[in-house]
């Protein structure tokens, strides 16, 4: 009973001292793609690639809504959202042709990622 205390122990105070980061425990292969995604849409958007790009919004959208069940448990309700909408506005700034627009919405994007998965 005292090894098993001991080891619990130690392995709380390691996880506290690792910086809380559980998010990284948790990121798999396809929450990386996510991400690969996103640099993906921006080169695409930078080398004005519309269709592409439009594309792999599709293949984006399709992958995060696979993760999604993932990042309602480790993030907040108002991340995820946000995303969602970020990605319908990314849309139509692609439709448009904004390469400004498109390059702030996946910023922000990128942005809530990072928020979910560094906990």
């Amino acid at each position: 009973m005292g090894k098993y205390v001991y080891i619990v122990t130690a392995a709380l105070l390691l996880t506290l001292l690792s910086g809380c980061n559980v998010g990284d425990l948790f990121k798999t292969k396809n929450d990386e793609l996510l991400f690969d995604q996103v640099m993906e849409l921006q080169q695409q958007i930078e080398h004005q690639k519309w269709e592409e790009a439009l594309a792999n919004i599709e293949n984006f959208e399709a992958h995060y809504a696979n993760q999604k069940w993932k990042m309602q448990l480790l993030g907040e309700l108002e991340d995820y959202q946000d995303i969602e909408l970020e990605i319908e506005r990314l849309k139509v700034s692609v439709q448009e042709q904004d390469e400004y627009e498109c390059m702030l919405g996946l910023k922000q994007i990128q942005y809530r990622l990072a928020v979910i998965y560094t906990i």
